[in-house]
């Protein structure tokens, strides 16, 4: 009888722990499949069969300590959202309620959160061995789970402090206990802490002008709510900045000319279909929030400005980015460093403020998917063509579309709004 009754009762926990993997599977499949599509890209790339080993890249994170530093804040800042996602599923909150020991859910979360880690754990283990796979994969572990509790505490150092020790240390014996204890102590502080990971801190934020006002809580929309939408952007953002140093390789680009126009061809092709979910996810927030709009009177001025402000920072965000990943493969002239990071910027600037104003029409329109879809094709071909005939010169003309487009916003706002019935 007691062996029947324990028996049933692991079955109810491995059930609980089963649900809990199942949520957390869910909830970070649909931001960490195209990050993940993206990863095995670049490594297929990189890891060519005349390419790097993984073996030399190990080698070279552990001899030149700022490469190593910059490549582990690249891997954490990227896959934070999706070991966010699978750590603390958004609806597991009932589950931690259930009369069942916590350490259930401690095991389950740290599964599931450890499965993300594992492109990083395959990178050491090919080019070390497994101890050396596993300590990076704890350590990934435990700063993802740490990051995601609020506000800063004591804990917080300790843990960054242990995984600090574990990658520096070289031995297995010593580094690989001290990773897993790291992690365990940070997968337990934020899984007892889930419930308060989005809750604000106490405070009151000085507002400058309306539309900047509205701009942030565009994007704190997006960020909270549409973050496969920032995930597809920052894939093809790391693509575009992959792209441009093979390609000056393989076109044989010298030329200050030839160099704008092979940044406004990749920009055109990598980033407009990124910005272009952006700036419907932003013109999303803005119909959601339309009531409160209408409520204190914010004109139609203000309302186009935000929603552009908003899409334009992600979009200086991610043509920065894709800038600085291609200046990082050091294979491009000094000479063409202002190019690469001001043209892919300029561009995306462009793409955010015209698509903006077309992501709003097309919310009012019957078929909504299809004109994001075709807005985004427009703007590829539109870069990809003029680029071809006038090289850095077409970009002045996209500016001025640009120009033209903020302006006649604010109208268009109105009278999409008036078509809608809306004062």
């Amino acid at each position: 009888m007691r062996h029947s009754s324990l028996t049933n009762l692991a079955r109810n926990y491995l059930a609980l722990a089963r649900v809990y993997s199942s949520l957390s599977a869910r909830s970070a499949i649909v931001l960490g499949a195209p990050i993940l599509f993206g990863i095995f890209l670049v490594a297929v790339i990189v890891f060519g069969p005349t390419g790097m080993r993984a073996a030399d890249l190990v080698f070279t994170l552990r001899s030149a300590p700022l490469f190593a530093a910059a490549l582990w804040l690249a891997w954490l800042i990227l896959v934070f959202p999706v070991a966010r996602l699978a750590l603390i599923p958004p609806s597991s909150s009932y589950l931690r309620w259930l009369p069942a020991p916590r350490m259930v859910l401690y095991l389950a979360a740290a599964l599931a959160t450890f499965c993300v880690e594992l492109p990083w754990l395959v990178l050491f283990a090919v080019g070390e061995n497994i101890f050396s796979g596993l300590t990076a994969a704890f350590v990934a572990l435990a700063l993802h789970s740490i990051a995601t509790v609020r506000p800063l505490s004591l804990r917080h150092g300790l843990v960054c402090l242990g995984s600090f020790i574990s990658v520096c240390v070289q031995s297995p014996l010593g580094s690989l206990p001290l990773a897993a204890l790291m992690a365990s102590v940070a997968v337990k502080y934020a899984v007892d802490r889930a419930p308060e990971v989005h809750a604000r801190i106490p405070g009151r934020p000085r507002v400058l002008a309306p539309h900047f006002a509205l701009a942030r809580v565009h994007l704190t929309y997006v960020v909270r709510k549409e973050s496969a939408v920032l995930g597809r952007l920052l894939v093809v953002s790391i693509l575009a900045g992959v792209v441009v140093p093979l390609a000056v390789r393989g076109f044989d680009v010298e030329t200050p000319n030839d160099y704008s126009r092979l940044l406004l061809i990749v920009s055109a092709v990598f980033l407009s279909p990124g910005l272009s979910g952006v700036a419907s996810a932003v013109i999303r927030s803005e119909r959601l929030m339309a009531w409160i709009s209408d409520v204190l009177g914010t004109s139609a001025r203000h309302r186009s400005w935000g929603a552009v402000c908003a899409t334009a920072l992600i979009a200086m965000v991610s043509g920065l980015g894709s800038g600085l990943i291609a200046l990082s493969s050091g294979r491009l002239s000094s000479s063409a460093m202002p190019r690469i990071l001001v043209i892919p910027v300029l561009w995306s600037l462009v793409v955010a403020i015209i698509g903006t104003g077309l992501a709003r029409e097309s919310e009012a329109a019957p078929k909504r998917s299809d004109r994001g879809m075709v807005f985004a094709l427009i703007m590829m071909i539109a870069g990809i063509v003029s680029a071809t005939w006038w090289g850095e010169s077409s970009l002045l003309i996209h500016i001025f579309l640009a120009l033209v487009a903020l302006v006649v916003a604010p109208r268009r706002t109105l009278r999409i709004r008036r078509l809608r019935g809306t004062s």
